[in-house]
């Protein structure tokens, strides 16, 4: 799946990272930061002032933490947009999803753990499998287990980050495995729902299509 040598110049779609802090934006979770007002008088609990901050001319962000882990993550932003022009990228983030365990529930089920390990064509009509997972088997700079990428945990680095994240690249994916990971991921993300097809909206740039009539079963 991986490469020999991982290039050590560039991000790719499908590198893999390491101890990229991935957060948790439960909300009873975040707690917002406040300075104690300057006319409070009480001594117990007292008035707090949110710290604000301003990020591109605006004023409205807010200084919060939240639970983070730090953990291994997969590039999904696609390829040209990570090509630094005069040593920067053009597009404000970037894009990663976390890796995670496999779920007991899978590995607990010797035909579920095989289809997973599978990786197989999402577009199949027969057998799609895991349409939001896509396996990473185990590797030596990957504490040696087996991992999934979730592409439902993507989130975004800004691009100031982009030279420290290049430090943190291990794992290259091979061209074959970059099309399958970008495959699945453009399946996971962008697949029409069933009423989206019954309504012919295939192509919505042409207008409605009509709807393909199947014969009864």
């Amino acid at each position: 799946m991986f490469v020999q040598a991982a290039d050590p110049t560039c991000l790719r779609q499908g590198d893999i990272l390491a101890g990229i802090p991935f957060p948790r934006l439960t909300s009873g979770e975040v707690a917002v930061l406040g300075r104690i007002a300057a006319e409070t008088s009480e001594l117990d609990v007292p008035k707090l002032a949110a710290i604000t901050n301003t990020h591109r001319e605006d004023q409205n962000w807010l200084l919060a933490q939240v639970p983070i882990r730090l953990s291994y993550c997969a590039i999904v932003s696609q390829c040209c947009d990570l090509e630094p022009r005069n040593g920067k990228l053009d597009i404000p983030t970037f894009a990663a999803a976390r890796l995670r365990p496999i779920p007991k529930a899978i590995l607990s089920d010797s035909q579920r753990l095989t289809s997973l390990r599978a990786n197989k064509d999402p577009r199949s009509s027969s057998d799609p499998g895991y349409i939001n997972l896509f396996h990473i088997p185990a590797h030596e700079l990957l504490d040696k287990r087996e991992w999934i990428v979730d592409y439902n945990q993507i989130f975004c680095i800004p691009r100031e980050e982009f030279p420290s994240i290049l430090k943190k690249k291990i794992l290259q994916m091979e061209d074959d495995w970059r099309v399958k990971f970008k495959i699945k991921l453009a399946t996971c993300l962008t697949r029409m729902t069933d009423e989206e097809i019954k309504a012919g909206l295939e192509n919505p740039w042409v207008g409605k299509q009509t709807p393909i009539k199947f014969p009864p079963q």
